[in-house]
């Protein structure tokens, strides 16, 4: 006997394969007055383990109820995202009935919540976030371009759902923006490109399209040569890959000094890794060894962009606290990434469902919106 209406959010958030992400700001739409004094305690630094059936107690399902659709970033841990904040800003601005909930899930349900997701007539797509980047690409029905090796946003396209990166492009305008403030240009620059995964394999894509000089740097020597050697063949330009221990070394300027270093790895993000600087290997000596790298920066290539991708609730990652603290000024953190790469993927989400969006804007007006309900200044 075929169910009455298809399973959608509700159901997957009653069986526990999802929850709504408690430390984003804006991400309490189905929060009760029970659930916001939760959210009021964690954020405060008081932790309270629940169970599945616990946590349904904070929560006002019928809310969805209000809704002509709703977005669904997904992450694999709770973490301070920006997405909700600046979509429901937008979303209040233009008076429409939808809302992004982010959501937190275990990687290994994805199947399940994807396949939920493609059969809900309220999903208008969303975002795969950490841990979900790379391996959501098996669930969608195709990506454009065609090779992308990650996604950052998901767009129901009709009967499909269609995945996107504009992570790449969204990091990459904000390190140009960086490089013409102090007189640089992005084309022909060289960088140490720190990561060989899925959001590095994209930004380097990108910055090999600009004939960048590349030095990519990974934990697994393997995955940095295969990545480096890949974009020499594609796009003719220099690029070697080579292990996390010889990080120091590119970075003292041999064989010459770096434009910007760029963490494009978890290290210092809320999670598993956040203690550790991106500096150095993720061992007990990650401390001292990332202070070391920071002061040869200061005293041999002072004027060096260190960019981070991540962006703990914190608001500075140890990669950033320690260049800021021995001396280094030209610091990036996640917010222009952020910022920059979402109004590019509302106006995907937007055009491809145009019913549920009776009020629509042009890109430039969404990115204003954003930078506004992210704090972010130019």
């Amino acid at each position: 006997m075929q169910d009455e209406k298809p399973k959608g959010l509700r159901y997957l958030i009653e069986q526990g394969y999802v929850f709504p992400a408690i430390f984003p700001e804006k991400n309490d739409f189905l929060l009760n007055d029970l659930g916001r004094e939760y959210r009021a305690r964690l954020i405060g630094g008081s932790s309270l383990e629940v169970n599945t059936e616990e946590r349904l107690k904070f929560l006002n399902l019928a809310n969805l109820d209000s809704l002509a659709g709703y977005t669904l970033p997904i992450v694999s841990h709770d973490y301070g995202a920006k997405t909700p904040q600046m979509w429901n800003t937008l979303y209040e601005r233009l008076g429409l009935k939808i809302r992004s909930i982010m959501l937190v899930a275990d990687p290994i349900n994805l199947g399940v919540i994807m396949e939920t997701f493609r059969r809900d007539p309220k999903y208008l797509g969303g975002g795969f976030g950490v841990g979900f980047k790379e391996k959501g690409i098996v669930h969608l029905d195709r990506t454009v371009p065609d090779d992308l090796l990650s996604v950052n946003i998901v767009v129901r396209e009709g009967e499909y759902l269609v995945g996107y990166n504009t992570d790449a492009r969204g990091f990459v305008r904000g390190l140009e923006e960086k490089l013409q403030s102090l007189g640089k240009s992005l084309d022909k620059s060289s960088f140490l490109v720190l990561g060989a995964g899925g959001v590095s394999k994209e930004v380097s894509r990108l910055l090999a399209q600009r004939k960048t000089k590349l030095v990519i740097i990974n934990r697994t020597l393997e995955k940095a040569k295969k990545l480096a050697e890949d974009l020499k063949q594609k796009y003719a330009i220099d690029s070697i890959g080579v292990g996390e221990e010889e990080l120091a070394y590119y970075a003292a300027g041999i064989p010459e000094f770096p434009d910007a270093i760029i963490n494009l790895t978890d290290k210092g993000s809320d999670g598993p890794l956040k203690q550790f600087s991106a500096l150095a290997a993720a061992d007990e000596n990650n401390e001292q060894n990332s202070i070391y790298t920071a002061r040869k920066l200061r005293n041999t290539n002072p004027e060096v962009i260190i960019a981070d991708i991540v962006l703990p609730k914190s608001g500075k990652s140890r990669t950033l606290e320690i260049a800021e603290k021995e001396g280094l000024r030209n610091l990036v953190d996640g917010i222009p990434m952020v910022v920059n790469q979402a109004a590019p993927a509302y106006i995907l989400v937007q055009n491809f469902n145009p019913e549920q969006h009776e009020v629509k804007v042009v890109e430039e007006e969404a990115l204003k919106i954003f930078k506004e309900a992210a704090g972010f200044k130019d």
